[in-house]
């Protein structure tokens, strides 16, 4: 049996935000260019960096290792566990140009973006962040069977105030304020691609009619828990079961009433758990 690719630690977040229709999530449409799903519609998030993890940054943090990695609840070095809620703000940032913090004297957000993206360290270019504006959610670990893995870590988060949501333009070509209840519908008719774990997430999110319930909720379950779909075949056809679905050996802990997707001509959609 071949061995599975490691899965590489990432961070995600998802944005929120009370609107006039209710609770809004915040999802970035991903570049046809990258190499990892390619044109879907996904929180903002990426991996972890060796520099996230570096003392220099974590001194940033308006929380202690030490308690960061307890919020976490696992079983790694609390300087990883920081680096984590770095690796979240700083992709937020460069994915969303929303900062859970404060830049650095003399730098706006535009030029800051730039100069990340042209390779600059991300610690140089603030002076604090704000860890304890995210709340860990959920670690979704992508399924044995893919050749590229992550282990990532899905945050909440408030969207901070006075600040636009706005797409890099590069790996994010498309951002947008949306209900859970329109994403799943536009999935749904096939107007926007989604993953299983961002299908699932926003629909377990579908229950809260605000921000601060959503957030209660997050904080209330404590360790976040570790979820992997399970893929597999049928007929031919190929399916991802998720927590609560008869296949799955997990029962459902996020809410919401997507358990099974099918894979069907490069597209995701929701099917009834036989």
């Amino acid at each position: 049996m071949k061995t599975p690719a490691p899965a590489r630690d990432a961070a995600t977040v998802v944005v929120l935000r009370d609107g006039a229709r209710g609770l809004e999530v915040y999802l970035v449409k991903r570049s046809r260019t990258v190499d990892f799903m390619a044109g879907a519609h996904v929180f903002p998030g990426g991996r972890l960096d060796k520099a996230d993890s570096s003392p220099s940054t974590c001194a940033l943090l308006s929380a202690e290792a030490s308690d960061l990695h307890a919020r976490l609840g696992e079983a790694l070095p609390a300087a990883h566990a920081a680096g984590l809620f770095v690796a979240a703000i700083r992709e937020t940032f460069e994915e969303a140009g929303l900062l859970l913090g404060r830049l650095a004297a003399g730098w706006g957000a535009d030029d800051a973006r730039r100069a990340v993206a042209k390779g600059a360290l991300f610690s140089t270019l603030v002076e604090h962040l704000d860890a304890k504006a995210l709340v860990p959610w959920v670690r979704w670990v992508t399924p044995e069977i893919s050749p590229k893995r992550f282990d990532a870590r899905f945050f909440l988060a408030r969207a901070p105030e006075g600040q636009e949501a706005r797409v890099d333009g590069h790996e994010a070509t498309e951002g947008l304020w949306i209900t859970p209840g329109e994403a799943l519908e536009r999935w749904a008719e096939g107007d926007m691609l989604l993953p299983p774990a961002t299908a699932k997430s926003i629909d377990a999110l579908a229950v809260h009619r605000t921000v601060e319930a959503a957030l209660a909720a997050a904080a209330a379950r404590r360790p976040p828990p570790v979820l992997m779909p399970l893929v597999w075949n049928e007929d031919g056809r190929a399916y991802i079961s998720l927590p609560g679905d008869p296949r799955h050996a997990m029962p459902d802990v996020l809410g919401g009433r997507i358990f099974r997707v099918q894979l069907l001509e490069g597209r995701y959609r929701a099917v009834k758990a036989a």
